[in-house]
């Protein structure tokens, strides 16, 4: 995976969290200094972490993945057919 830094994981587990999220609820939220914010936000989306969705009046951050493990795969089932 992607390495991050302290506040690109903030951000990103933040916007997980509470997604769908804004990008000035995350701003809020977070209480990051507003250099750092913005270049944990750019730096995010360079690595294709999150994406940014521009509607209307607001900007959503849209998180592609997490930082956390895994799911569990899920259970084989012998009735489907994809496994036949």
């Amino acid at each position: 995976m992607t390495s991050v830094t302290p506040d690109e994981a903030k951000l990103l587990e933040e916007a997980v969290a509470r997604y769908p999220v804004t990008v000035e609820e995350l701003r809020k939220a977070l209480r990051l200094r507003p250099t750092a914010f913005d270049m944990a936000l750019r730096s995010l989306v360079m690595k294709g972490l999150v994406q940014l969705e521009p509607l209307e009046d607001r900007t959503y951050v849209r998180p592609m993945t997490t930082l956390g493990p895994p799911p569990a795969p899920l259970p084989i089932d012998e009735d489907d057919p994809a496994f036949m």
